[in-house]
């Protein structure tokens, strides 16, 4: 397998996973709250639901479910998402190394993109707190409304590629999901995964990873 370093190396451009490679998006508000509050809000509006999505704990697969069982609702259920992703990047914890990882890539002149199935506000609101902002050229987060258009879709990879000026096969996306792993795929991009826990990398490399890491440190030597 090709070292993630090399990877860097030869690509011009990077896209950056955001919860995970970036921060913990819901350290401080759990993401068993935020969709326990998606799945409430379900009910109120009437919605009897499957026992699948009772006993989800992740608020972005309860969006993407919500567009199969209540379409109609998709929309109060994203905003009511978007909102709790904002207050949850309040009090996100950043990744250890991503800021000299960041420092890293500005020095060496590559283009950094951040692409999410997070929302761009909740994006913003945490580089904005966390003083990242100037290290990073472009967001492209959930594609708002339309949840089968997240990743591993690969709309909002694309749209990354596009903002930064850069051919997909140009491009190098670090993530820490099989969701990366395939959007990269489907892209055209090249990939690196980010196992940060016990047994992510046999996964990632499963979900097609060019290559891997356990720690975003490592990246940070580019030379």
């Amino acid at each position: 397998m090709t070292t993630a370093v090399d990877l860097l190396r030869q690509a011009e451009a990077v896209l950056l996973d955001f919860d995970g490679p970036v921060c913990r998006v819901f350290a401080g508000l759990p993401a068993l709250v935020v969709a326990t509050r998606l799945k409430e809000l379900l009910i109120r509006e009437g919605v009897r639901l499957p026992q699948d999505v009772e006993a989800l704990d992740d608020p972005l697969k309860v969006l993407r479910r919500t567009a199969d069982i209540a379409p109609e609702l998709v929309d109060k259920v994203e905003t009511a998402l978007m909102a709790s992703e904002v207050e949850a990047a309040t009090c996100a914890e950043i990744t250890p190394g991503v800021r000299e990882f960041l420092e890293a890539c500005s020095a060496a002149g590559k283009p950094v993109a951040i692409v999410s199935n997070n929302s761009e506000p909740a994006i913003e609101t945490f580089l904005a707190l966390a003083d990242l902002g100037e290290w990073v050229t472009a967001v492209s987060g959930r594609p708002i409304g339309e949840p089968e258009q997240m990743k591993p879709h690969p709309q909002s990879t694309l749209r990354a590629c596009k903002s930064l000026g850069v051919e997909p096969a140009q491009a190098v996306l670090i993530g820490d999901s099989d969701f990366d792993m395939q959007a990269a795929n489907n892209a055209g991009t090249h990939s690196i995964a980010y196992a940060n826990e016990p047994g992510k990398a046999e996964s990632l490399t499963r979900a097609g990873a060019d290559a891997l890491i356990d720690s975003m440190a490592e990246l940070a030597h580019q030379e």
